[in-house]
């Protein structure tokens, strides 16, 4: 029976070659796998080796199936492993792979235990030497070491050469300069005539949408005083800040405007940059049931806290987190008396150019001013005084606004 099948194999394959056909067809039917391959291997006119451990038998019927994939079929279902080297196919089951990676893996143990070590003292100029090393201890061998001399900022390697090659070069990868951003900001107080002189042009901050131009992606308003004369909201818009500075200190000169504060930040790459300009309001605190109370502090100040994302062709994403805190009113209670803090905060993200100045406004205040101006002695005579008596009132309304304007400092 097995003769007969070995001999309508073959004759399958004969017929298939002969015709020249590109596809095999196979009806085999317990034939051992290592004739079945060589069979195939020699219809395509391939070298073929087979591992002594090719053991069992198959049955499988193939009916105009690509020559390729033919013997893909046959590979996969005996459970064996093919791997091709030019022409020779080379043929082996999974557990003679698994122990020649084995032998191949312990000879190259055998030969990295046998290398001389040696030492290597890395100098960095950017990178902090803890933090590189925490990352950089993957790529030591099993006899490599690394210590950190944080005095000097350096690594201390011993390993052998090839091992330590791999690492000097990885570190000089890594050993870059993190990028920097100049925030110089503007804290002013400015009434509307004066923003449109600037050339202000206000989008409000409403979307959530995060990192769209223009917009904020969080709005925060938090007024502890109920009916307290702020508006909530925040807006948001661009201005070329080339001649900022000269156009805020003409304006300040006539009047206009009143500078609160102008600090500048160096931020490094995703690390925050924070200042804070106001003051700690006292209040008592009660603790147990005993009466005790003691004095705790609320901030009533003013804060902006920057987070720069250095991008492609000299972009820059900021997150911005702004609060306006003030002192609002003061609370009768039974213990005495409270002053409440009146709070206003947005969390934005925008992206500008480098020397892009942006705008955030929104927390309004109105400034009253009562004159009084009459003509001494008549002034004050009833009814007829009025003749020569004027009273004048002039209601301001003026916008608190931060102006910031981010810049790439150069590498050196």
């Amino acid at each position: 029976m097995k003769r007969w099948i070995a001999a309508a194999l073959m004759a399958a394959l004969f017929s298939a070659q002969a015709a020249k056909a590109p596809n095999v067809t196979l009806v085999v039917d317990e034939v051992p796998v290592a004739q079945v391959l060589q069979a195939l291997a020699e219809q395509h006119n391939k070298n073929l080796i087979v591992s002594p451990d090719v053991s069992g038998a198959i049955s499988l019927r193939l009916q105009n199936v690509p020559w390729q994939q033919a013997l893909r079929v046959v590979v996969k279902s005996a459970g064996l492993v093919l791997r091709q080297e030019g022409n020779i196919l080379h043929v082996h089951s999974v557990s003679w792979q698994n122990e020649n990676a084995a032998r191949q893996a312990a000879e190259q143990a055998r030969r990295q235990a046998n290398l001389p070590l040696e030492q290597r003292s890395l100098a960095l100029r950017y990178a902090d030497a803890g933090e590189l090393a925490k990352l950089g201890e993957k790529l030591l061998s099993a006899r490599g070491s690394m210590t950190v001399d944080s005095r000097t900022n350096r690594l201390l390697l011993r390993d052998h050469k090839a091992a330590l090659a791999t690492l000097e070069q990885w570190v000089r990868q890594m050993d870059l300069p993190v990028a920097q951003v100049e925030l110089a900001a503007h804290i002013v107080t400015i009434n509307e005539k004066s923003l449109r002189e600037l050339g202000v042009k206000w989008t409000l901050a409403e979307s959530q949408s995060a990192g769209a131009k223009g917009q904020v992606s969080g709005i925060n308003g938090d007024l502890s005083v109920i009916g307290a004369a702020t508006r909530v909201g925040f807006n948001i818009g661009r201005i070329n800040g080339r001649l900022l500075d000269l156009e805020l200190s003409a304006l300040e000169q006539k009047q206009q405007l009143d500078i609160i504060a102008s600090p500048r930040l160096l931020a490094s790459h995703l690390q925050p940059a924070s200042i804070k300009q106001g003051s700690d309001i006292p209040y008592q605190v009660s603790s147990g049931e005993s009466g005790a109370t003691s004095v705790e502090f609320k901030e009533a100040v003013l804060g902006m806290e920057v987070t720069p994302t250095v991008l492609a062709n000299g972009r820059i994403r900021l997150k911005l987190h702004i609060s306006q805190n003030v002192p609002g009113q003061v609370l009768q209670q039974a213990d005495g008396e409270i002053m409440t803090i009146d709070k206003q905060e947005i969390e934005t993200q925008v992206e500008v150019n480098s020397g892009e100045t942006l705008a955030l406004g929104g927390i309004f205040s109105r400034k009253s001013r009562s004159d009084k101006e009459s003509v001494p002695l008549l002034g004050h005579i009833p009814w007829l005084g009025q003749l020569f008596r004027h009273d004048g009132k002039e209601n301001e309304r003026r916008e608190l606004v931060v102006f910031i304007t981010p810049r790439l400092v150069p590498n050196e």
